[in-house]
């Protein structure tokens, strides 16, 4: 046997399990320093998405506030058109009231315009009657003298 003794091949396989040992370590050592980095990215991504759900309820919060500030105030120019609606109803009322007594007035115009016509017709022939009778008279006179 020309080759490596025994003791040689177990010394050099010591060492190659020495080095696998220490390279297992330090394999060992990197996942343990990426678990504490990806434990601290969590961490920091937990904080992250605590402070945007914390963010997100606070616009939240101020959009209903400010919605509820929008909502009252088309609530208050809803009862000011309220407001107004029922002030209009009430003037179509009066409109409505005064066009009836302008009907009744007119009316009444009608009837008065009818008795005058009637009065101007009998006026005409009371005056008829006596042109008629002066008239006559004037015809008597002349032919007495």
């Amino acid at each position: 046997m020309t080759g490596i003794g025994f003791e040689e091949r177990v010394t050099a396989l010591e060492l190659d399990m020495q080095s696998m040992k220490i390279a297992i370590g330090m394999v060992d050592n990197k996942v343990e320093r990426v678990r504490a980095d990806v434990r601290q990215a969590q961490a920091a991504n937990t904080r992250m998405i605590q402070a945007v759900r914390d963010d997100m309820t606070e616009f939240r919060q101020e959009v209903s506030v400010r919605f509820d500030s929008v909502d009252a105030r088309f609530d208050a120019v809803d009862s000011s058109f309220t407001h107004i609606d029922a002030r209009l109803d009430r003037m179509d009322s009066r409109f409505d009231a005064m066009d009836s007594r302008l009907d009744r007035m007119d009316s009444r115009f009608d009837g008065m315009d009818s008795r005058f016509d009637r009065m101007d017709s009998r006026i005409d022939e009371v005056v008829s009657l006596i042109r008629g009778m002066a008239d006559g008279r004037a015809q008597g006179v002349t032919s007495v003298n």
